[in-house]
């Protein structure tokens, strides 16, 4: 029998110190091949490390790989039964929750039905409902809401917001760093293995944009960036990637249960000017401005840009900024939200501003009135090639504003996140 050399040591994480506090929420975020579910497994207790220690103060309950702990032969409600009794749901209380499972995985016969012939989705949604009703305290979940649809997911978020809110520690592994920066506070970035960063959440997850988009910093150069990027040239691309920007299109579609109504939308410079062409690396605010036909509690103002194919590239809301303190705007009250962003570079083409108005919270809302296409960018003369988008929040505000159009005299709400 011929003898095979051994595949030389794989390490996935090297030198991975972590801490995470009771009661907090910390996103994790990296490429492909990062050491993301590995890190996931070993904290979940399904793999060992090979150097190194891991202390966990807490029932752990963990959403990892699809189909895992599950067997395929067995229903929905086998399989449900088997994992509460396993995470230490007592026998007395087991009938109990597995109403409140089925009602949340929401797979209608399905729950009967053997494991073999669900979808990824469903798994996914079986696998969910399980973990959030076995009394954890630490929540673990990795990419599995990936394949789910998009309202369970939106479902599951909002669980894990209110799970966050009472208190629980939640690890978040996703692709989204829009829902990211949600839902946690304090984000990790690992790359190769190695903890690349950790900090505050939203300043990991640009670090992450810029690094996917080839904008680091060279070997040697500051790691803090100018204050003043008001002037908005950049120093290696200037102003290039020029953008021309369209009036609002007042009979651009609509939709949404009414309540209020967008009436203008613009896009202003440093000066408080109307601009009718931008660059990018400039700074500038979007305005929005709407008429309530009603009393608004919590309304959230917020837009998305999307390329000519439709596909959602970059957005923000008013949401984190008055998340305690909402807004109260009165009937028949002119309003206006404020997003001041520095625009990025965008490859050629054409974009387009789609604004929005919901009222509650950014998991449980319902839409007030949503323009698509209220506003074009034509972009020209971009140094862009690869196509990635980079996005940093500036500030965000909402005034009221008196019966003839111009801001009230109270002082307007602002926030600077403070990240440059």
């Amino acid at each position: 029998m011929a003898l095979t050399r051994p595949r030389s040591a794989f390490n996935a994480l090297t030198s991975v110190d972590i801490s995470v506090g009771r009661g907090e929420a910390l996103g994790i975020v990296g490429r492909n091949g990062s050491g993301k579910s590995t890190l996931l497994q070993i904290l979940s207790g399904t793999m060992q490390p090979t150097s190194g220690t891991i202390a966990v103060n807490g029932k752990l309950s963990a959403m990892l790989e699809l189909g895992a702990g599950f067997n395929p032969r067995f229903t929905g409600r086998e399989n449900a039964r088997l994992n509460a009794a396993a995470f230490g749901v007592p026998a007395s209380a087991i009938d109990e929750r597995l109403e409140a499972i089925e009602a949340f995985a929401d797979i209608g016969a399905y729950f009967e039905r053997p494991l073999k012939e669900y979808s990824s989705g469903m798994q996914a949604r079986l696998a969910f409902a399980i973990s959030i009703h076995v009394d954890a305290e630490i929540l673990v979940v990795d990419e599995i809401l990936g394949v789910g649809d998009a309202a369970f997911q939106k479902k599951c978020h909002a669980f894990m917001q209110r799970f966050r809110d009472a208190g629980g520690t939640l690890l978040f592994v996703s692709h989204d760093p829009g829902m990211v920066s949600a839902i946690c506070d304090r984000a990790i970035w690992l790359e190769a293995g190695h903890k690349k960063a950790d900090g505050k959440c939203l300043e990991v997850i640009k670090a992450y944009a810029d690094h996917m988009n080839g904008l680091d910093l060279p070997a040697g150069a500051a790691t803090t960036q100018p204050s003043n990027i008001s002037a908005g040239v950049d120093c290696e691309w200037g102003s290039k990637g020029d953008m021309d920007v369209s009036v609002f299109d007042r009979a651009s579609p609509r939709h949404g249960h009414g309540g209020c109504r967008i009436i203008d939308c613009f896009l202003t410079d440093d000066n408080d000017r109307r601009v009718e062409r931008i660059h990018g690396g400039m700074q500038i605010t979007l305005h929005v401005q709407a008429v309530a036909q009603r009393r608004l509690h919590s309304p959230i103002v917020g837009f998305m840009l999307r390329n000519d194919t439709g596909q959602n590239l970059f957005g923000d809301n008013t949401f984190l900024a008055f998340r305690h303190e909402p807004p109260i705007i009165e009937e028949a009250s002119r309003f206006e939200g404020r997003l001041k962003f520095c625009m990025p570079y965008l490859p050629d083409g054409c974009y387009a501003f789609a604004p929005s108005i919901i009222e509650g919270t950014q998991s449980n809302h319902v839409q007030l009135d949503w323009r698509e296409e209220a506003i074009f960018l034509l972009v020209r003369n971009s140094p862009v090639k690869a196509g990635h988008v980079g996005l940093t929040m500036r500030s965000i505000t909402v005034s009221p504003q008196d019966a003839s159009g111009q801001r009230a005299m109270t002082p307007a709400m602002y926030i600077d996140s403070g990240v440059n």
